[in-house]
């Protein structure tokens, strides 16, 4: 089996052909061949005997047994305070060496492998390693440029996402599967019917007149689904998706409470995960990032505005910048997929160290389901049929300054 292994070493030693370069997600296993063997090795190391299993023979384990006594002995004897030299590199022993490569094959196994087998042997060993030796273990770990696969094995994660950490290596955006969707199709807020088509089991057992708790599961949701496409923390993804840090906080706190005491978390990460194998199946997946920038500084025509209020003579101040305002964030928020309460209109407004509340009083008072009568109820249909119509627009590549030619309103 050593013997097997040092071929395979000196193929990688002396490759007669240069693999095709492929997607970061999608890389050749081959091309991480020797960091691969390198981490899996360490990690054989750092955690034995827990990772004995992974010694195809007695023989094996014994050598393995007698680099890590020795080892750790060199560790354990150092002055107070000073680092060992040299403390992560190979055994000078060449049977030992070549024992430890052994095994940390066997841990790999074979390669473009599934992501859940490999994940399943990597991580008791991952833990045993983290916990037991210094702090910075895990971080010297994340700088190692390892292959995908095995860097979403590597990751520890809590609830479906990468744990935060003091340090922010570019490894830890490795996506925690393999997608066809990207981040730029993802909402900051999951479209009701998605929610409605995926996620069923659980607003089911909810009380119907409870319309927060999907509201923070329409966010959570669409974190994770970054997460899948892009890696990062919860705290990376929801920059990426421009939500505010303690609005994604909250959303998380909410359906920890709701779900977690019951068990009925892993009903989230099935319900997301089958949507991810939705959005990889559609090749016209909606990019999303693309309409957050087309709008970015965008403010509904006034020209819209009055086609929108036409003939609404009760609904007071139809003229009024409050009223563009809030009819621009209900625009925005619905192209966009986005909460209304962190469109640009009142995140300017934050900026500038504006009262917000005149403005998101405005728009309560339209969305409120009590006040859905009326020519409120006519304006908030009004304002989803332009809505719709400037996303058509956008998806056919038209310029996002200006709305889309507004329809003689009824």
């Amino acid at each position: 089996m050593m013997l097997a292994l040092q071929r395979r070493i000196d193929r990688h030693l002396t490759p007669t052909e240069h693999p095709p370069a492929i997607s970061s997600n999608y890389s050749n296993p081959e091309q991480h061949f020797f960091s691969d063997l390198i981490a899996a090795a360490q990690l054989i190391r750092l955690s034995w005997p827990d990772s004995a299993r992974f010694a195809p023979s007695s023989a094996v384990a014994d050598l393995i047994a007698r680099h890590v006594a020795a080892w750790t002995a060199l560790r354990e004897n150092r002055s107070p305070g000073r680092r060992v030299r040299d403390a992560w590199a190979a055994p000078k022993d060449p049977a030992e060496c070549g024992a430890l490569l052994l095994a940390a094959d066997t841990l790999l196994g074979g390669r473009g492998q599934d992501d859940l087998a490999l994940r399943e042997r990597i991580q008791p060993l991952a833990t045993a390693a983290f916990t037991r030796n210094e702090a910075n273990t895990g971080a010297a770990f994340r700088r190692m440029d390892v292959s995908p696969d095995l860097s979403r094995a590597l990751a520890q994660r809590s609830l479906g996402f990468n744990r935060a950490g003091g340090h922010h290596h570019a490894r830890q955006h490795v996506p925690s599967r393999q997608v066809h969707f990207g981040i730029e199709h993802v909402p900051a807020l999951l479209p009701e019917a998605w929610i409605g088509a995926h996620f069923g089991d659980l607003t089911s057992l909810w009380d119907s007149g409870d319309v927060w708790k999907p509201r923070h599961l329409r966010r959570v949701a669409s974190l994770k689904l970054v997460e899948m496409a892009g890696g990062g923390t919860w705290p990376q993804c929801a920059v990426i998706l421009g939500v505010p840090w303690i609005a994604a906080q909250r959303s998380l706190a909410v359906l920890k409470r709701s779900l977690l005491p019951s068990g009925l978390w892993p009903l989230l990460d099935t319900a997301v995960e089958t949507l991810a194998q939705e959005l990889d199946a559609d090749p016209l997946n909606v990019n999303f990032a693309a309409r957050r920038r087309a709008l970015r500084t965008w403010q509904i025509p006034v020209k819209d505005l009055a086609a929108l209020t036409e003939g609404l003579v009760r609904l007071a101040n139809v003229e009024s910048p409050l009223t563009r305002a809030a009819v621009t964030a209900l625009v925005w928020a619905r192209v966009t997929q986005g909460d209304h309460l962190h469109s640009p209109s009142i995140e300017a407004l934050r900026r500038a160290r504006q009262s917000t509340k005149p403005l998101v009083s405005a728009i309560g008072q339209l969305q409120t389901p009590s006040n859905r009568r009326g020519a409120r109820l006519r304006i908030l249909q009004r304002i989803s049929e332009y809505a719709d119509d400037f996303a058509q627009a956008l998806n056919e590549g038209a310029d996002g300054a200006e709305g889309p030619a507004t329809r003689k309103r009824p």
